[in-house]
């Protein structure tokens, strides 16, 4: 039986695209392709009676050639689960993010997610203000900050899909930077970031 789960907190992706990221746009990206880097911090979170305050989670996707959410576009998933979570949390971090457990996770896994893989790792994962600096183990290297606009302030971008008011500020990366395995490995720094509060929820 699924439990119900919610998580919320701070969110930073980077990718290959130029600013701003036109999948949201359900545009092709960049070079046809998508190679992305996400972080999250979990601040409070719930899965069931399994308490997920205070992790982090990180995930790499590479995909097909085309626009990243058609249909037919495939993607190879790593998911980077947090070193301090103990079993239950961990198993909860990957019925979550591999749609087990419902939310916009599900129909990721159903339609796209062609191979998935799980590392454990250590995650630092910092925020001030609209600057994010993320370090998860020898995998990841991500830093970014908000785009401010001419009226001073960081823009956002919407739809975006992964928070419930699909609203995200818009930001630019200076360091993003992936060594996984042969596929996921690469160096997108100084393109797009998104990052900003998020909340998610299957309920």
């Amino acid at each position: 039986m699924t439990r119900e789960w919610t998580i919320k907190g701070d969110y930073v992706e980077a990718c290959n695209c130029d600013v701003a990221c036109q999948c949201v746009w359900l545009e092709p990206p960049d070079d046809d392709v998508c190679t992305v880097s996400l972080a999250w911090h979990i601040e409070e979170g719930i899965y069931g009676d399994v308490d997920l305050s205070g992790l982090d989670v990180g995930m790499l996707i590479s995909t097909d050639e085309g626009v990243m959410f058609d249909p037919e576009t495939e993607w190879d998933v790593v998911l980077l689960v947090d070193e301090t979570a103990d079993d239950e949390q961990r198993e909860a971090i990957e019925d979550i993010y591999f749609g087990r457990a419902g939310g916009i996770w599900a129909p990721v896994a159903d339609t796209h997610v062609r191979s998935a893989d799980v590392a454990v790792v250590p995650i630092s994962f910092s925020r001030d203000g609209s600057e994010f600096a993320v370090e998860i183990g020898d995998v990841i290297e991500m830093d970014a900050s908000g785009a401010v606009g001419f009226n001073e302030e960081v823009g956002t971008i919407s739809p975006h899909p992964l928070t419930n008011d699909h609203e995200v500020q818009t930001g630019k990366s200076t360091t993003a930077t992936v060594s996984y395995d042969d596929e996921f490995a690469w160096d997108v720094s100084g393109n797009n970031a998104y990052l900003g509060d998020f909340e998610l929820a299957n309920a």
